[in-house]
């Protein structure tokens, strides 16, 4: 109820809740690519392509439910003429889209990108990025202009961030070491050699 008045009208609407459930499937998708490839090359461990390549089509409608809902909350509230005037929150927002829709999307597009490995991982991180870029406009660029400054997180800030993701990848690596999360990879020579 507070929030009209206080968030930029390019990220306050009435749908944020659902924009928000929407934009966290898409995302969860890409981190699920983006994943899979770190654990493969972190592990050792062989890629699922066919997986990801399931996850990477599934991705791009989630991208474009995305985009098209986006679109349509600008052309409900009549603010496509105030996205194209650059303006502080213009360049933000400008810069969100792209890393969230047009770049991923572009990708995807193609079937080569969908089938590669490569493609697919690149598609996932300019996808989460452009996700991080979405939250943090709400979170600050948004607010900016009711608080009358501009927010520049100190470097504690960073740094507590920062130690946070790499205890996720430590405490990951570690359930991978000493719990079965993963299936054992079957060797077909070896198990000739056993028999």
């Amino acid at each position: 109820l507070i929030m009209p008045s206080k968030l930029h009208p390019f990220w306050y609407t009435p749908a944020l809740p659902f924009l928000f459930f929407g934009s966290a499937i898409a995302v969860g998708l890409a981190m699920t690519i983006f994943e899979s490839t770190q654990s493969a090359k972190a592990f050792g461990r062989h890629l699922e392509l066919p997986v990801l390549v399931e996850l990477g089509g599934a991705l791009l409608v989630a991208l474009w439910v995305n985009a098209l809902l986006r679109f349509e909350d600008y052309f409900h509230r009549g603010l496509l003429g105030q996205i194209i005037k650059p303006s502080y929150e213009a360049y933000f927002l400008w810069l969100e889209l792209a890393l969230a829709f047009v770049i991923p999307i572009t990708m995807l597009s193609f079937k080569k990108v969908r089938l590669s490995p490569q493609g697919l991982y690149l598609a996932s991180i300019f996808t989460v990025l452009g996700f991080i870029t979405n939250r943090l406009n709400i979170a600050l660029t948004g607010f900016e202009t009711y608080v009358g400054h501009h927010y520049i997180p100190k470097w504690t800030e960073y740094s507590v961030t920062l130690m946070i993701v790499a205890l996720g990848f430590a405490l990951f690596g570690l359930a991978v070491k000493y719990l079965p999360i993963f299936p054992e990879e079957r060797h077909p020579v070896k198990e000739r050699l056993r028999t």
